[in-house]
C-alpha cells in the first residue's frame, strides 16, 4: 500500500467511530506533513515498505523540532494524540509488530501568572460587544454585516461553536425559535443547546436578505451562496473586528459567554451550557480580571461583619 493508501485507511478507521469530518480531515493532514518529514530528514515514509523502520527516535525528533518552532504545547499534544492513535491502529490491523509511539507522552502545560491584558484578550466587555454589534446593525448594514451580527448573537446566546453554527440548516429555526435546538455537538454527539430569546428575531433579520428557502438550506451562507464554514467566517469577522480595533477571533465569544454564566450562575452551569464532559475543561473558558476578583472578594457575606467589629479610627 502507499502512504496515501494507509493515511485513508486510518482516516476511514477513525470517521467508523462517529469523529466529526473536520476532525478527520485534520488527522490526516497532520500525518501527511509527518510523512514529509520523514522523507526529507529520514529518507523514510509511512508506505508499506518503510513504516516498520520508523522507530521511536523518529517521533520523538519530529516534536522536538515542533517544539524548536516554539509551537503550542497543546498544539504538540494534540500531535502526540494522533502518532498514537496511527501508529496503534497500524499496530493493530498487523501492519507493524511494534508501536514506536509509546514514547511518546502528552506534555503537561505550565500555569503561568497572567497579566490583566492577557486577560483581557480573551473575551469581551459587554461594552466591546454592543461595539461590535451596532456596528453590523446600523440603518443601511450589507448582508454579511447581518449574517455575522446573526451569529454572534447565536453563540453569545446558546455557547455554540462556530463549526456548529455553520452546520445548522434553515429547518432548525423553529427550534432556536423556541429556546431549544437539536444540533450535532463537537466530537459527533447530538445534544439539545439551550438558546436565549434574543437570538431568533437577529436570525429572522438576516434571512429576510434570502429569498425562497427550504428546510435543507445551510441557515448561514457564504459570500458564494455556498454553506458557511469556519475559515470564511473568521475572515468575515476579523476584517470588522480589526476596523474596530478590537481583538479578532470567533472562539471569543464562547469564552465571554461562558465567563458571564460562570460568574452568574457558577461552573455547573457554564459546564452545562458549554456542553463540556467536566468544570475543569470549563475553567480554560472562564477568565477573571484582578477588579472582578478583587469585587468578588470584599463583596463576600462575612465583610460587613468583619467591617463592623473593626474600631472606625482604625478602619479609616
Amino acid at each position: 500500500m502507499t502512504v496515501q493508501d494507509w493515511i485513508a485507511f486510518f482516516e476511514a478507521h477513525v470517521a467508523a467511530e462517529e469523529k466529526r469530518p473536520l476532525t478527520v480531515a485534520q488527522y490526516g493532514s497532520f500525518l501527511r506533513r509527518f510523512d514529509r518529514y520523514l522523507q526529507e530528514q529520514h529518507n523514510l515514509s509511512l508506505k508499506q515498505a518503510d513504516i516498520s523502520y520508523v522507530k521511536g527516535f523518529h517521533l520523538s525528533a519530529y516534536l522536538q523540532e515542533l517544539a524548536g518552532e516554539e509551537r503550542a504545547v497543546s498544539t504538540r499534544n494534540n500531535y502526540v494524540v494522533i502518532l498514537k492513535r496511527f501508529f496503534s491502529c497500524m499496530k493493530g490491523i498487523g501492519v507493524i509488530s511494534d508501536d514506536p509511539s509509546q514514547i511518546l507522552h502528552c506534555v503537561k502545560e505550565k500555569k503561568t501568572p497572567e497579566t490583566k491584558e492577557k486577560q483581557a484578550q480573551k473575551r469581551y466587555t459587554a461594552e466591546e460587544v454592543k461595539k461590535l454589534i451596532e456596528a453590523m446593525s446600523g440603518l443601511h448594514p450589507k448582508h454579511n454585516d447581518l449574517r455575522d451580527a446573526a451569529i454572534i448573537a447565536l453563540i453569545l446566546g446558546s455557547g455554540m461553536r462556530a463549526s456548529e453554527v455553520c452546520a445548522l440548516n434553515v429547518s432548525q429555526l423553529d427550534e432556536i425559535r423556541a429556546g431549544d435546538v437539536f444540533c450535532q455537538r463537537k466530537g459527533g454527539n447530538w445534544a439539545h443547546v439551550s438558546v436565549a430569546d434574543y437570538v431568533a428575531p437577529c436570525i429572522d433579520r438576516y434571512l429576510q436578505t434570502r429569498k425562497n428557502l427550504k428546510p435543507d438550506d445551510p441557515l448561514f451562507l457564504s459570500q458564494k451562496g455556498n454553506r458557511l464554514d469556519r475559515k470564511a467566517l473568521w475572515k468575515s469577522l476579523s476584517g470588522k473586528q480589526h476596523r474596530l480595533k478590537l481583538k479578532t477571533g470567533i472562539h471569543i465569544f464562547r469564552h465571554t459567554l461562558l465567563t458571564a454564566v460562570d460568574q452568574a450562575g457558577g461552573s455547573a452551569m457554564a459546564r452545562d451550557i458549554g456542553g463540556h464532559s467536566s468544570v475543569y475543561i470549563t475553567n480554560r473558558y472562564v477568565h477573571t480580571s484582578m477588579e472582578e476578583r478583587k469585587q468578588a472578594v470584599s463583596d463576600t457575606p462575612f465583610a460587613e461583619t468583619i467591617m463592623a467589629a473593626i474600631p472606625q479610627k482604625q478602619a479609616s
